[in-house]
């Protein structure tokens, strides 16, 4: 499935997501399914409003 057309917002919000991520990772915690699942939403829910035609 091609990747979504994200407005600035969007990308904002997985940068600060990502960002949350590496802290997390610098203090040794390498699994992070919600930053994954966060990140997921984002882009489903740009899916979702391509796919409405807005």
């Amino acid at each position: 499935m091609p990747e979504p057309k994200l407005t600035f917002t969007e990308k904002v919000a997985i940068v600060r997501l990502e960002m949350k991520g590496l802290k997390r990772a610098a203090a040794g915690i390498t699994d992070q399914p919600d930053i994954d699942a966060g990140i997921q939403r984002i882009k489903d829910r740009a899916r979702k409003r391509a796919a409405n035609g807005k």
